[in-house]
């Protein structure tokens, strides 16, 4: 998949609006410092040794907290490794169906990864423990438990898609305070070492507009799906994120270069701002 211009554009244009997360989680380490829903700092001191979400506003909490109660994400082990990976996932399924026909392939219209994920041993353990852990949440949620022969494919897949689709939301200053799995509007853009495109993420509170923010932005990109993908998904196939979401830390697609109509847009591997040493980190080890 990839995603072509719709009509020529020039360099500095916006090529996207604003665009909400499907599903998105802030870093176990701001959980008691930022808003859990717009991932805005909030007001008051940290919360030490807090792991629940906290929010800047009843906005924010009235968006979010039903979300958050409903995906079970408070039965997780307070232990467990990548849980803002597990959060997001947890989310996500609450917008899924119970099963999906392209489970390995697509869910909502991105790519799970599945099968190239759980062909490293090593890393298939950690996808099936990860997945262990959402199933048992989302079962002692319900006052039920776990047995060892349940079936965690749906948890599984989702993982992997969070895994890899997530991308690394920044403030300002290039902190990563979470992550957020966006629609195939920006998910199905490619990487490349010589891109025409860079995005950024807009984190503010409800009803603040962000410098350089133009909710009136037309999307100016369509999907291009190869012979071999035609037919397993369409981009009508996708919810436009879970149902509920006012709020969370957008993100908007800028061209670099001019950009033809039917060319293909990418963005860059790392973040451009980036020392080339801290490129060659990324590369070597991303």
């Amino acid at each position: 998949m990839e995603m072509r211009a719709k009509q020529d554009i020039e360099i500095g244009d916006d090529i996207t609006p604003p665009l909400l997360p499907l599903s998105f989680s802030l870093h176990d380490s701001f959980l008691s410092s930022h808003c859990s829903s717009c991932f805005s700092p909030l007001s008051f001191p940290p919360l030490p040794h807090h792991h629940g979400p906290l929010y800047c506003s009843a906005a924010c909490s009235s968006s979010h907290s039903p979300i958050s109660s409903s995906s079970a994400e408070s039965f997780l082990p307070l232990t467990c490794p990548r849980s803002s990976d597990l959060r997001t996932a947890l989310r996500l399924l609450l917008s899924l169906p119970s099963t999906c026909p392209h489970l390995h392939r697509f869910t909502n219209g991105l790519l799970t990864n599945y099968l190239k994920l759980t062909s490293s041993p090593d890393f298939a353990a950690q996808i099936r423990q990860g997945a262990i852990a959402m199933a048992a949440a989302r079962k002692l949620r319900k006052g039920l438990s776990l047995d060892q022969g349940d079936d965690v494919l749906l948890e599984e897949a989702v993982l992997c898609l969070v895994v890899t689709n997530a991308v690394e939301v920044q403030d300002e200053s290039g902190r990563s305070l979470g992550i957020a799995v966006y629609d195939p509007s920006f998910s199905w853009i490619n990487h490349s070492c010589s891109p025409n495109a860079c995005y950024r993420f807009i984190v503010s509170p409800p009803n603040a507009t962000s410098f350089g923010e133009d909710s009136g932005s037309a999307l100016r990109i369509v999907a291009s799906i190869s012979e071999e993908n035609f037919g397993v998904c369409s981009c009508s196939e996708y919810d436009k994120g879970t149902e509920g979401y006012k709020y969370g830390p957008k993100i908007m697609v800028r061209s670099i270069k001019r950009i033809k109509k039917g060319e293909e847009v990418c963005v860059s591997y790392t973040d451009l701002l980036q020392p080339k040493s801290m490129h060659c980190v990324s590369f070597n080890f991303g």
